[in-house]
């Protein structure tokens, strides 16, 4: 009876994504391993691009995207989402630090 009241995995006790790349086209945006964003990559620098680059995400999502559409290939690593969270929490700070707070602004 014990083990079927284990608590459940918090989000603070899951693995992070670690670091992937971010496929953005016209109509959706996938996250892969560096290996597929490397494949795409090379598929979009040839001088005859395919019609259609076929891949798997990191969810298993088997997608098929016309190599036109392919807008972006950005890398995300965790280290460099932990200092974009720093940044944009001191950004914000020092806006709540200028902020006057006899302005008629909510």
């Amino acid at each position: 009876m014990k083990d079927l009241k284990k608590k459940a995995e918090t989000p603070d006790q899951r693995p992070g994504p670690g670091d992937y790349y971010e496929v953005n086209a016209r109509y959706g945006t996938w996250y892969v391993s560096p290996e597929t964003a490397a494949r795409i990559g090379r598929a979009l620098e040839k001088r005859k691009r395919p019609d259609w680059l076929k891949f798997v995400d990191l969810n298993g999502s088997r997608a098929w995207v016309r190599s036109d559409r392919i807008e972006s290939i950005a890398e995300s690593t965790e280290l460099q989402r932990t200092r974009d969270r720093d940044f944009q929490y001191l950004r914000h700070k020092e806006e709540r630090t200028d902020r006057r707070w006899d302005a008629d602004e909510y």
